[in-house]
């Protein structure tokens, strides 16, 4: 994805969505086997994980605005798949046996505990905002203004501050003196 705009990500909760269904309803080779099956949700969930993530990263960059709109699709497309996703996992684990271990069951494991660290762990996004400037951030005329505005709005440092990193600290002091100098 690319603008992260609230028809794109419908878009691709619904292109996931059909994912889902057409290896739940065993069309093709990849889910013709429970091993399969295993496998194509785990990477079901890793692409999901890996989007969400670079939408975040979008908006704290300021490359992509946030809607609140956006947010609830992947909030909403996210629950469904880890309900899935964990039935599935669940089914796999009946079926083990003594004599065999499903292989993808640990792949699908492992995408599930991401996913749900993700859902559970939920931050709503925001624009970097900060003292220093970001590299790379394309910003509208309006979005640099209120970056502006809230950098002015930050309280000043007192005047014994420093850095507690001693390699900051001493940039920090050069910089003090080219400016009193």
């Amino acid at each position: 994805m690319t603008t992260f705009d609230l028809a794109e990500v419908r878009g691709f909760a619904a292109e996931l969505g059909a994912r889902m269904d057409r290896c739940d309803n065993g069309e093709g080779l990849e889910c013709a086997q429970i091993d399969g099956t295993l496998r194509h949700y785990a990477v079901l969930c890793c692409q999901f994980c890996e989007q969400v993530r670079l939408w975040g990263r979008a908006i704290f960059s300021g490359q992509a605005a946030f809607d609140p709109k956006v947010e609830q699709v992947w909030l909403d497309e996210g629950m469904r798949l880890l309900q899935r996703a964990s039935e599935l996992w669940a089914y796999g684990q009946e079926r083990e046996g003594d004599c065999f271990v499903l292989e993808a069951g640990a792949s699908l494991g492992a995408a599930l505990w991401r996913l749900e660290r993700l859902l559970t762990g939920w931050v709503t996004p925001k624009l970097a905002v900060g003292p220093l400037a970001r590299q790379g951030a394309a910003l509208t005329p309006t979005g640099a203004e209120e970056v502006r505005k809230r950098i002015e709005a930050l309280p000043p440092l007192s005047a014994d501050w420093q850095p507690i990193d001693p390699r900051q600290r001493a940039r920090f002091r050069k910089l003090q003196q080219r400016r009193t100098s």
